[in-house]
């Protein structure tokens, strides 16, 4: 219950709230000085680069999950085979590292977990002849204005992704449909956070692999005209990201910090930048994914939920809700 509470929360659509409290400057030149903040302002960022070269992977991929673990040939058959639709989803993030950057700066109001909400649409297409379908899903999103936090956030997200499976099991009266696919997603996008006289900011910029394994039986009620799909898969991801940070004091800032600095009889940077990266294609994500698709005629609602099992528990806990709505045929 609690879980579901936070999710509605989340999903809320917000206008962040920007809170003005007086700025102690000198605190800030004398942690500045000495060099703890720009440690703790780099360290938070690196932090959350990476966590965002986990997370955002896994809300990627799980937005074109299909209840049928196999949709059907395109050619030959009558009707030809294939789906559209739309999804909306959240995915539990980390923002441990952006709140300690931004709390470093002064900036309040940044909380420490966050579910990030995700829409896109996507496609798919039967094969032609031989037992294998193509998906495409396609995302472009300004959520800043359904951030729950109480610092001027930004959330922006663009994603192109690309798949294909081939049915082992086809599926039948009695015997499951069972496919094997692989995928590949490519993401960017910014999250920051801001006060009118600081920012921090990470643009990422992610490129995603993974092979999936799935298993569906659809269950038909004649009667009423109904069925239903239930659905389990297993997916291994691996990611190569490069998430660039920044942080920097802006306007009256500038001067304001360069002049307690001064005041110190010292100087230094107001602003940094730097980059959290990983060495090419690694990152291991073992993923278990599942649901069940409520079929109506043409329409079929699906919901499915997604686990990373190298990230369970506590802050670190990675996994993602998704609701769809498509046609299909």
């Amino acid at each position: 219950m609690k879980i579901l509470k936070k999710l509605a929360i989340s999903a809320l659509f917000m206008g962040s709230i920007s809170f003005t409290f007086a700025v102690d400057y000198e605190s800030l030149a004398n942690g500045f000085v000495n060099g703890d903040l720009q440690s703790t302002i780099s360290s938070g960022l690196n932090d959350f680069g990476d966590e965002l070269g986990f997370s955002v992977p896994q809300a990627a991929v799980q937005q074109n999950v299909y209840a049928d673990a196999f949709i059907g040939k395109l050619f030959p058959a009558v009707p030809p085979h294939f789906a559209v639709g739309i999804n909306a989803g959240l995915t539990h993030l980390n923002t441990e590292g952006l709140k300690n950057a931004a709390s470093a700066l002064g900036i309040s109001g940044v909380e420490s977990s966050y579910y990030f909400p995700v829409f896109n649409a996507d496609l798919r297409v039967g094969g032609v002849l031989l037992p294998f379908d193509v998906g495409l899903s396609f995302m472009t999103l300004d959520v800043s204005k359904l951030a729950s936090m109480n610092a001027d956030f930004t959330a922006e997200f663009f994603t192109l992704a690309a798949d294909i499976r081939y049915a082992i099991l086809e599926g039948g009266v009695i015997s499951p449909s069972l496919s094997v696919g692989v995928g590949y997603s490519y993401n960017k996008g910014t999250f920051g956070a801001s006060e009118n006289y600081a920012e921090v900011m990470v643009d990422y910029d992610v490129h995603t692999l993974y092979g999936q394994i799935q298993l569906s039986k659809g269950i038909n009620i004649p009667v009423a005209n109904i069925g239903f799909t239930p659905f389990v898969g297993l997916r291994g991801v691996i990611s190569n990201y490069s998430n660039d940070w920044s942080w920097k004091f802006k306007g009256a800032g500038v001067e304001k910090i360069t002049n307690a600095a001064n005041e110190l009889g010292k100087m230094i940077s107001t602003s940094g930048s730097g980059t959290a990266s990983s060495d090419g294609f690694g990152g291991f994500q073992p993923q278990l994914y599942g649901g069940v698709g409520f079929n109506f005629a043409l329409l079929q609602f699906t919901a499915s939920v997604c686990a990373d099992l190298r990230h369970l528990g506590g802050d670190t806990n990675l996994w993602s809700g998704v609701l769809s709505l498509r046609l299909k045929l």
